[in-house]
């Protein structure tokens, strides 16, 4: 645990480069921000609106990435979020349980009789199958990507940013199919980013993920006490 608070600290010399950067913000870069510090909450909450966030923060995101920060991967990152926006939507719409909107018999426990007949699809955990999948699908595909990138575009912190956007893009997926663990892949994914962003001077969007970090460790617990409800009549 020190070891990830030391990483997480941002040094004096940082603070005050993150208090310049606050007062140089520009419009794009506080949409991007605050969107998706919106879409990280309301996902955390199971909020269907989070998607609407993430296509706009993406869309922002995507601008500073390509044209400020000249982080590639990131950027075409940004714009695979765009498009798993729209999946997002399509795949929660009718998927979700809400406590409230479903009765309870008197013991005050979920009465699953009450749920429609799709709404179990809902949260639930990997296997160690997907765990498998994830680790050495995200492994390879960040390789081939910083080849790729390497080889065509000039970019700042190729390797782990390549890393982190092919990561980042099957925890989408995991994100997307309501799989309880993506969140504990976000919290090590928004761990890199800070260190890439600090790498890069982005005080600021380092401190966001920072913020990312603590809603992701909510969004786990969230995800995992809601689940909990709904299968305790299953």
């Amino acid at each position: 645990m020190p070891e990830i608070v030391a990483l997480l600290r941002i040094p004096p010399s940082g603070m005050s480069t993150l208090y310049e950067q606050v007062l140089a913000a520009g419009f794009l870069d506080w949409l991007a921000i605050l969107t998706s510090l919106a879409y990280v909450w309301l996902a955390a909450r199971d909020n269907n609106w989070c998607w609407l966030f993430a296509a706009v923060s993406t869309t922002a995101w995507a601008w500073q990435s390509f044209f400020v920060y000249g982080l590639v991967s990131d950027g075409f990152l940004q714009l695979f979020y765009l498009v798993m926006a729209g999946v997002g939507i399509w795949r929660w719409r009718g998927s979700k349980v809400r406590t409230e909107q479903v009765g309870r018999d008197d013991t005050g426990l979920l009465d699953t009789a009450a749920l429609p007949p799709r709404t179990l699809a809902t949260i639930r955990r990997m296997s160690r199958r997907e765990h498998l999948a994830v680790i050495v699908g995200g492994a390879v595909a960040g390789h081939l990507l910083y080849y790729l990138v390497s080889g065509v575009f000039t970019s700042v912190a190729t390797f782990p940013d390549a890393i982190t956007t092919a990561f980042s893009i099957i925890t989408t997926f995991l994100l997307v199919w309501r799989r309880l663990e993506n969140w504990l892949y976000w919290i090590v994914i928004d761990a890199v980013y800070v260190w890439i962003y600090l790498g890069t001077g982005a005080v600021l969007f380092a401190a966001m993920m920072i913020i990312n970090i603590g809603m992701a460790i909510y969004g786990y617990a969230n995800w995992r006490r809601e689940m909990k409800v709904v299968n305790t009549r299953t």
